[in-house]
């Protein structure tokens, strides 16, 4: 029901408001532009503080992800890094493939490394969102 009457109240707000702009435009043009501009700096400026103080004070969860994906740049690029070197060796044939497993396991497996990033375990969830 409120729908019915928020809806068209906010269709008539954005008529009136394209029409003042166009009469601003028509009439005023540089005090628009000067008005536009002003704006446009005070949304910096917040975007700036926002930015420069809040941000930096994020949880401690998303500068343990931060340091994770840094180690994990790192380690990729070092990766890459031996491949390259590794380029002038010659190939050899590769040997059959091994039909036991847990032989073909061991050889298989990577050495990864991996971080725990800590996260809200303590915390319940919201149940009513399901």
């Amino acid at each position: 029901m409120a729908n019915r009457f928020v809806q068209p109240l906010i269709y008539f707000i954005m008529v009136l408001a394209l029409i003042g702009f166009g009469w601003r435009l028509i009439t005023e043009p540089m005090s628009l532009l000067t008005q536009i501009l002003i704006a446009v700096a005070i949304a910096g400026i917040f975007y700036f503080i926002y930015k420069r103080f809040i941000a930096k004070q994020s949880s401690p969860e998303n500068s343990a992800y931060k340091r994770a994906a840094k180690q994990s740049l790192k380690m990729k690029k070092r990766r890459e890094s031996t491949r390259k070197q590794a380029s002038h060796l010659r190939l050899l044939k590769s040997k059959p493939l091994l039909k036991n497993k847990k032989n073909r396991s061991n050889i298989d497996k990577k050495e990864i490394p991996f971080t725990v990033i800590e996260g809200r375990k303590g915390k319940k969830k919201n149940r009513a969102l399901f």
